[in-house]
C-alpha cells in the first residue's frame, strides 16, 4: 500500500540527523498521516503507535531550535485536538512521552513559545476526564504535573496567557465533581471517588494553595493601582473574581478554604484600613475600598460571610488561613524552577490522617471574637460624601436583596429637608429603593414635607412671575418619563464611574425636590405613576403632525419638527410624495442648546442636563439659521406654563 510506504519513508528520513533542515516538512507530513490513521485508516495509526513517532518527535524537540520547538509543540497540539477514535486519544494521552513534552525544560523566555506551551498544556487538559484522570494524576505521590506547570503562568504578563491558565486550573479542578453518567459501574465509580478524594487533598493543601494566593496577591496589586477612569482595569479585575466565582460555584469542596482567603486576606485588610484606621498589607481609599466590597458582595457567591462583618456580633478567624503569609510576586515574570515533588509527597504520607484530609472541608467555627467593624460600618452613615454614601447604600441594597434586616430608620435620616439637597438623583433612587417595605413613620412625614415644599414651589412661580428654574426645566423629560413599577423593578449596578467625585450643582434644587416627592409619593401613597410614552424613537418611521411647527432645512426632505406638546425637538427625513419621515434625531427640547457655525446648526445638550447625549450637526441655510435658532428658544418658553400645569397637576 503506498500510503503505508510514504509513512515509513517519511519516518526512516526523520531519523537520519543530517536532514535537520527538513524537519519540519517531515513532521508536518507526518502529522497529517496520523489524523488519516485515525480517522480513516487504522494500520497507519498502529504503524505510528507500534513506532513510538511522538516519541521521535520529543528526541528532535531536544536538539530543535525556537522555530522548530513552537511547530513542534503546534502539530501535537493540532493531532490531540483532532484525534477522533477514543482508543486512539487513550494510547496518546497514556504515552509516556506527553509528559516528556509536559515537563520539557523549555526556553520560557521566548513569548511565542509560552503561547504555544500553555495552548498545549490546555490541549490536553480539555481532553482530560474523570475516565482518564488517573493517567495525569500521581496516586502514590500525589502529584499533578500538568497542572502544576500551567500554574507557573498565573503571574504572566500576556492576558491571552493568564486567561488560558484559569481555564486549564478550572477545567481540571471540576473534574473533581461527583460523576453525572449513570454508565459507570461500581467498581469504576469507587476508584474514581478514591483518585478524586486524593485530587481534592491536592487542591486544597499546601503547596497548591498558593495558586490561590497568587491570584489574590494580584487583586491586591490590581486595588492598589485602581484607575477609576480605567475600564480595562475592572475587566480584569472582574475577570478574576468570576474566576474564583465559577471554582466556588464548580467545586464545592474548595469553597470552605477560598471563602477563607478571600475573607482573610481580602476583605479584613480593606476593613481594617478603612472602619479601625490600622495598618494593613495594602491601602485603599473609602471609595475604592467600598466598590472592592460591593464588587465582591456582587461578583461571588460570599454575600452571607461578608455581610457578617457588618451585622454579626461575633465574627469567626481561622488562625489556619492567617498564618499563611502572602509572598510578594515579582513585577518580572520568572519561571519557577523550584521541584515541588518532596512536598506533594508529603501530602501522600499524611493522606490517611483525617484532620490533614479535612483541614478545610468542613472545619469547625471555634475561634470567635467580638466584631469591631459592626458599629465602624454603621458610622458611615453619617457621612454626607456622596459617592461614599451611594457605595455605602449599593452595599445595603445587596444585604436587604439577601433578606438581612437594613438599617432603615438611619438611611432615611441621610434625607434632612431642613437643608439643602446636595445628594445625586442614583443616590435619592437608591434611598427610596431601601424603603420599600419598610413601614417608617418618617417615610409619611418625609412625604407631607416635600408635599408642602412642592406648593410652595408652584405659588411661588404663579404669583411672583418667576422663571421655572433652570435645572427643573431642562430635566423635566426625567419626571415625565418616570414610571413606578419600572422603577422598583430596576437593579441598581454600581460602575466604575461611580466612583468619580460627584459636585452637587445647587441649580438642580428645585428639580431634586420634584424628582424626590414623586418617588415618595409613589412609596407612601401606593401612587403607581406611569411614564408618557415617547413617539419618538430614532430611525422610527413617523407621520408628519399639523399640530408640530416645521422647520424646512437645507435639503427639501429634511425637517425640523418642533412638538411642544409631548416636549420633543426631532430631526426628520421626509419620504418622497408621502406625510411620513424617518427620524435622525430627537432629544428633550428643554435640554438643547443652540450654536452655529457657518451653514451648520449646532444642538448640543445643556451642561444641567441629568441625561447627557453627544452634540448633533444639521446643515441649514445659512441666512435662515438665526431665526430658525429663534424659533427654537421661542418654543423652549412655551413650555414653561405647561410644565407648571403638569407639576400642578401631579399634587
Amino acid at each position: 500500500m503506498q500510503v503505508i510506504q510514504d509513512v515509513k519513508k517519511l519516518h526512516k528520513e526523520l531519523q537520519k540527523p543530517e536532514k535537520s533542515h527538513k524537519y519540519k516538512q517531515i513532521i508536518e507530513e507526518l502529522s497529517e498521516y496520523f489524523l488519516f490513521g485515525d480517522h480513516q485508516k487504522e494500520e497507519i495509526f498502529d504503524y505510528f503507535a507500534e513506532q513510538n513517532i511522538l516519541n521521535l518527535f520529543y528526541q528532535k524537540l531536544k536538539s530543535a531550535n525556537h522555530q522548530l520547538t513552537i511547530f513542534i509543540i503546534e502539530r501535537l497540539s493540532m493531532i490531540i485536538t483532532n484525534l477522533q477514535n477514543p482508543l486512539n486519544l487513550n494510547y496518546v494521552l497514556s504515552n509516556p512521552v506527553l509528559h516528556e513534552f509536559i515537563n520539557y525544560n523549555y526556553d520560557f523566555n521566548n513569548p511565542e513559545i509560552v503561547d504555544y506551551y500553555v495552548n498545549f498544556l490546555k490541549t490536553i487538559a480539555i481532553r482530560i476526564n474523570r475516565d482518564n484522570f488517573y493517567l495525569y494524576f500521581n496516586q502514590r505521590y500525589c502529584t499533578f504535573p500538568l497542572l502544576w506547570q500551567a500554574q507557573k503562568f498565573i503571574n504572566y504578563p500576556d492576558e491571552l496567557v493568564k486567561n488560558t491558565i484559569q481555564n486549564i486550573i478550572l477545567s481540571l479542578s471540576k473534574l473533581s465533581s461527583d460523576p453525572k453518567s449513570g454508565k459507570q459501574t461500581e467498581s469504576v465509580i469507587f476508584n474514581q471517588t478514591k483518585i478524586m478524594v486524593q485530587f481534592k487533598l491536592y487542591l486544597t493543601t499546601s503547596p497548591f494553595i498558593q495558586v490561590y494566593i497568587k491570584y489574590i496577591f494580584q487583586i491586591q496589586q490590581m486595588l492598589e493601582s485602581l484607575n477609576i477612569d480605567s475600564q480595562d482595569q475592572l475587566d480584569k479585575l472582574e475577570d478574576i473574581l468570576m474566576f474564583f466565582n465559577d471554582l466556588i460555584t464548580e467545586c464545592p469542596f474548595l469553597s470552605t478554604l477560598l471563602e477563607k482567603l478571600i475573607l482573610d486576606k481580602l476583605i479584613q485588610p480593606i476593613l481594617d484600613g478603612l472602619l479601625l484606621n490600622r495598618k494593613t498589607s495594602f491601602i485603599l481609599g473609602y471609595e475604592v475600598g467600598l466598590f472592592t466590597i460591593y464588587l465582591f458582595l456582587t461578583k461571588l457567591p460570599l454575600v452571607y460571610p461578608i455581610m457578617s462583618y457588618f451585622c454579626e456580633d461575633q465574627i469567626f478567624i481561622d488562625e489556619t488561613i492567617q498564618n499563611i503569609k502572602l509572598v510578594k510576586q515579582s513585577q518580572q515574570w520568572i519561571y519557577d524552577t523550584k521541584n515541588m515533588e518532596q512536598e506533594f509527597q508529603n501530602i501522600f504520607q499524611n493522606q490517611l490522617d483525617d484532620n490533614q484530609k479535612d483541614q478545610f472541608i468542613g472545619h469547625k467555627k471555634s475561634n470567635l471574637i467580638q466584631n469591631p467593624y459592626k458599629n465602624q460600618f454603621l458610622e458611615l452613615l453619617r457621612s454626607k460624601h456622596n459617592t461614599l454614601l451611594y457605595l455605602y447604600l449599593s452595599i445595603w441594597f445587596v444585604a436587604k436583596q439577601n433578606n438581612y434586616q437594613i438599617p432603615s430608620m438611619q438611611i432615611i435620616n441621610i434625607i434632612n429637608l431642613k437643608e439643602e439637597i446636595v445628594f445625586s438623583k442614583k443616590l435619592l433612587e437608591l434611598i427610596i429603593l431601601l424603603m420599600i417595605n419598610e413601614d417608617l413613620k418618617e417615610l409619611k412625614q418625609l412625604y407631607q414635607e416635600l408635599k408642602n415644599k412642592l406648593v410652595s414651589i408652584i405659588s411661588n412661580l404663579k404669583v411672583t412671575n418667576k422663571r421655572l428654574s433652570e435645572g427643573l426645566f431642562v430635566n423635566w423629560d426625567i419626571i415625565e418619563n418616570f414610571d413606578w413599577d419600572n422603577f422598583t423593578n430596576s437593579q441598581p449596578v454600581v460602575k466604575i464611574e461611580d466612583l468619580k467625585p460627584y459636585v452637587d450643582n445647587s441649580k438642580l434644587s428645585e428639580f431634586k425636590y420634584v424628582y424626590l416627592w414623586i418617588l415618595v409619593k409613589c412609596l407612601v401613597k401606593d401612587f403607581k405613576k406611569k411614564g408618557v410614552q415617547n413617539l419618538y424613537q430614532i430611525n422610527q418611521e413617523i407621520k408628519i403632525y399639523q399640530a408640530c411647527e416645521l422647520i424646512q432645512l437645507a435639503n427639501s426632505q429634511n425637517y425640523l419638527m418642533i412638538d411642544v406638546n409631548s416636549g420633543y425637538l426631532i430631526h426628520t427625513q421626509i419620504q418622497q410624495e408621502s406625510e411620513s419621515g424617518i427620524v435622525k434625531f430627537v432629544q428633550p427640547l428643554k435640554a438643547i442648546e443652540c450654536s452655529f457655525m457657518g451653514d451648520i446648526l449646532i444642538l448640543e445638550c445643556n451642561k444641567l442636563c441629568i441625561n447627557q447625549f453627544k452634540p448633533y450637526q444639521i446643515k441649514i441655510q445659512e441666512d435662515v439659521i438665526t431665526s430658525v435658532i429663534d424659533r427654537i428658544y421661542q418654543a423652549q418658553q412655551s413650555m414653561s406654563q405647561l410644565i407648571i400645569n403638569k407639576l400642578e397637576a401631579l399634587l
